[in-house]
């Protein structure tokens, strides 16, 4: 096809279908309601049908009607009413459409021709950068696929769903785990005391019901997470940056990429830092939770001996490049080298490693290297710059091409050194490093983003120096590596994490050159982690220990170390099992007797939990059988005192990886949908822009059933607890309940689902939730963050006054509350909008003393604050707070009464 029949082709659009639509909503403005599911001004191709549309949406704004007089009025006032035709042309809209009935099928019609434009320019401008060549690959593909991504994202937006439809899946989820007087005048909470301040939530009122996010669970500055790009930060660096894809643990026990939807300073806090058997080390407030056999239980609960989920293999690489050459010269140098004077020394005496080292230093350029004998025998080769006037110089500035920033960076330090200097330690010292004192060396940045073939090669050069590969007096098989830095040494445990390989850390005290000092030693003796370390990085120099190390591997037979699942795995095998026999399970599994499949239900080896998976049928204990976790024994729990804290929100899953370990992250707001639809009979829109609904929907039924939803998320359902599940969800399956999941929701749609919801007169719509209001977004962009707050804060009371309904919006708080003692909310705190505090009639603050108060006498008591109230008086009142079930009762209600079905 020639350039000129391609520059006459027309593209994809309908302006018959754009008429359509809008002439539909000039006739009837309900219609506008689904059309603004639908499109949005730009999908228009003709620009004055683009400012009409604009101009549709900005009068629904304000809540009024949209016709030839308003429309015109809005227009003119623009100064665009002649842009578009002037009025004679709005005439001519709502007469040449008869009728309103099919304006959504013109509405998908526009909205296709305009997907098919976008796509179209898309394509353009990938074709473009492919065209171009001068990126790096990785880039274009990855700005493709966020170009294709922009697009699709508008086709996959979710409506309401009913209570009764998710709870046909979510019983179906929680049967698999186991077999594996009228004072109240408007909608009742369900709590006594806050109905008899209240009278009930009041058609017509916005309710803020706010408190701090995460409740003190929460990490220190320091702890750093592991990024898709392979780099590794700090949770400060992600807070302040507002972003990072990072992994997290989803629930078949797999780790997958996922970014942050919440961003938590939670100032200063008193922490915990809490030390694995493998020597991993984190710092957390007593509330965070850590993922156990049976669920996510806070360190204020966990005792050593504890085991809790770590990861067991972290396959993460970046796409950087340093060459193979200098991969190599930094590892000698950060394993053993000194600094003296101008000159580098490196001491190692192994002839094949002195040989590597000599080609990487004359491969750098502009060095020589000459051996100085040493007391004693033996000699020190010694690395100085070139004299002036030597062949020898710098090379490979022109490879610096597809490197980092910091690499071309330390190349062009390196070539602008003043005579004399040394271009070595120029190279160390753009890199980030330290040389002066052992204890110091440290992991350069830039090696965690290098690609899988470099960072195996820097390990290898690593364990050539300060590693080894033997056999242990008992036989067994083991490789190390030892380093005077705590901080190197937790760097190599880290990347070799990434090939799957599981190193322990201990500390120890050796002795060197007369004098005791303390060392770290990594012990990587798990059978599989050894075979990958064999296989994937191996040691230059020890090849013929490695072999003998390779050799000794048993793989006939089951070595489990301590790589093993604790015993409270028996009560997920014994749900799985059912009624089936001991010695049934043994015949399927190829055994004679059955005996030893449980004795003394010990903690089982991953493959023995693997065949038993398989002998019973059961998916997720093969999950948890050939998961990426690995458990790991709390050894140590100790304060140590206030340390700056922050927390991540992860969607849906809800937990993330943090210094290699696994780590977690609105229940009153779903208590009063519970108790509105069930005990009031009204309908309730849920509107969550951070859970999905079925999270929301098993949260729900284990609340309603007073069931530990830890226990039912890990397939922990007792006999006495099943059948209390499937009643609550026959009762949740027949209320009015509507969730709607849709994420970075806009108030222009939820005002429009709302009202489309409120028009069904079986959903007899009575209360509107929305989790909650800094993840929403206005319809069109605003200078800054408060003003967008403010807009939706005001959209928000206007939809309550329309539909004559209470509207039940959560908020969070600032985290100036953390600096008060004690912390408890005031209407100053409310976050990024002093118009939250304006435009609400009721606003509630929920605190609990215990989460700050670690000797508190208030242990499952939450103060439900209300602060504010239009129309009635102010007060404190108290509710019983059930963790295990998430739910909030009246404090009349004992604990012991109201508590959780025992096992």
């Amino acid at each position: 096809m020639g350039i000129d029949e391609n520059l006459r082709r027309v593209p994809p659009q309908s302006l018959e279908a754009e008429e359509s639509v809008l002439g539909g909503v000039l006739l009837d403005n309900g219609s506008l309601d689904q059309v603004v599911e639908l499109l949005r001004p730009e999908d228009f191709y003709r620009g004055a049908h683009r400012k009409i549309f604009r101009a549709m949406l900005e009068l629904a704004e304000r809540s009024e009607p949209v016709d030839l007089i308003t429309l015109s009025e809005g227009l003119k006032a623009g100064g665009e009413l002649a842009d578009v035709g002037g009025t004679s042309y709005l005439a001519e809209l709502a007469e040449r459409v008869p009728t309103a009935a099919n304006v959504v099928h013109y509405a998908r019609i526009v909205r296709d021709r305009s997907l098919l434009r976008n796509l179209i320019g898309a394509a353009t401008d990938i074709a473009s950068r492919g065209y171009d060549a001068s990126g790096d690959v990785s880039e274009l593909l990855d700005q493709a696929e966020r170009l294709i991504f922009n697009i699709t994202e508008r086709q996959i937006r979710t409506s309401f769903s009913s209570i009764g439809e998710l709870m046909v899946g979510t019983l179906k989820t929680v049967e698999h785990l186991y077999e594996q007087k009228q004072a109240v005048t408007g909608v009742s909470t369900g709590f006594a005391d806050l109905d008899r301040i209240t009278a009930g939530l009041q058609p017509s009122d916005l309710i803020i019901i706010a408190g701090r996010p995460s409740m003190g669970k929460c990490l220190t500055a320091d702890a750093e997470i592991l990024l898709a790009d392979g780099s590794v930060r700090t949770i400060e660096d992600v807070f302040r940056a507002r972003g990072g894809r990072l992994l997290t643990l989803d629930d078949s026990w797999r780790l997958v990429a996922t970014e942050p939807s919440s961003f938590v300073d939670d100032g200063v806090r008193p922490v915990y830092e809490v030390t694995t058997r493998l020597g991993r080390q984190l710092r957390t407030t007593g509330s965070h939770p850590f993922l156990t056999i049976d669920g996510w239980r806070p360190i204020a609960e966990l005792r050593p001996g504890d085991h809790v989920a770590v990861p067991r293999r972290l396959p993460v690489f970046g796409a950087a490049s340093l060459g193979a050459e200098r991969v190599r010269l930094l590892a000698y140098l950060l394993a053993d080298s000194e600094v003296d004077g101008p000159s580098l020394r490196f001491s190692h005496a192994d002839p094949q490693l002195r040989a590597d080292f000599r080609s990487a230093v004359e491969a750098f350029g502009g060095l020589v290297v000459r051996a100085e004998p040493e007391r004693g025998g033996g000699s020190t080769l010694v690395i100085a710059p070139a004299p002036p006037g030597d062949a020898a110089r710098p090379a490979g500035i022109a490879k610096a091409q597809g490197q980092q920033g910091s690499i071309a960076t330390a190349l062009h330090v390196q070539a602008e050194l003043a005579p004399g200097a040394h271009p070595l330690a120029a190279w160390l010292a753009a890199l980030g490093t330290q040389r002066k004192w052992a204890g110091l060396r440290f992991v350069p940045p830039v090696v965690f983003t290098l690609q899988r073939e470099e960072v195996a090669l820097f390990l290898n050069r690593l364990f050539a120096v300060d590693g080894r590969a033997a056999l242990q007096p008992d036989g067994q098989p083991q490789i190390g590596f030892t380093s005077s830095s705590e901080r190197l040494a937790r760097q190599v445990q880290h990347l070799l994490l990434r090939f799957g390989i599981v190193a322990a850390l201990r500390e120890r005290r050796i002795r060197h050159r007369g004098t005791l000092r303390t060392a770290y030693q990594l012990d990587v003796s798990d059978p599989p982690s050894i075979r990958s370390f064999v296989d994937d990085i191996g040691i230059l120099g020890h090849e013929e220990a490695l072999a003998r190390v390779a050799a000794a591997l048993d793989l006939t037979r089951e070595q489990a170390g301590r790589d093993v699942v604790p015993s409270g795995v028996w009560r997920r095998i014994d749900a799985a099992r059912g009624e089936a026999s001991w010695r049934t399970i043994a015949t399927r599994m190829g055994l004679e007797e059955p005996g030893d499949l449980q004795v003394g239900r010990r903690p089982l080896s991953r493959g023995r939990l693997l065949r038993l998976a398989d002998a019973l049928g059961d998916r997720p204990l093969r999950d948890l059988a050939t998961g990426d976790v690995w458990w790991d024994e709390i050894v140590a729990i100790r304060p140590v005192g206030s340390r700056q804290v922050y927390d991540l929100t992860i969607p849906e899953t809800h937990n993330f990886v943090a210094n290699d370990v696994c780590v977690h992250n609105t229940a009153f707001a779903l208590n009063l949908a519970e108790n509105a639809a069930l005990r009031s009979d009204v309908g309730v829109a849920v509107f969550s822009l951070e859970m999905s609904k079925e999270q929301l929907a098993l949260r729900m039924l284990c609340s309603e059933a007073r069931v530990d939803l830890a226990r039912v998320r890990t397939g922990h359902v007792t006999d006495r607890e099943f059948p209390a599940l499937a009643m609550a969800a026959g009762r949740l399956g027949d209320a009015r309940i509507y969730i709607d999941d849709t994420p970075a929701l806009t108030v222009l749609e939820l005002r429009a689902k709302a009202r489309r919801l409120k028009r069904d007169a079986h959903s007899k719509l009575g209360l509107v939730i929305v989790d909650y209001i800094q993840l929403m977004r206005s319809a069109e962009g605003r200078d800054s963050r408060e003003q967008e707050i403010s807009e939706i804060s005001r959209s928000l009371k206007a939809l309550a006054k329309e539909l004559q309904v209470p509207v039940v919006a959560l908020s969070q708080l600032n985290r100036q509350v953390e600096n008060r003692h004690p912390p408890i909310p005031r209407l100053a705190d409310l976050r990024e909008s002093g118009a939250i505090e304006q435009d609400a009639d009721v606003i509630v603050f929920l605190y609990r003393e215990e989460y700050y108060v670690d000797d508190s006498d208030k242990k499952g008591v939450a103060d439900i604050i209300v602060a504010k109230q239009r129309n009635g008086p102010t007060d404190t009142v108290e509710l019983t707070f059930l963790r295990e079930i998430t739910r909030f009762e009246n404090r009349e209600v004992a604990p012991e009464e109201a508590g959780v079905a025992p096992m």
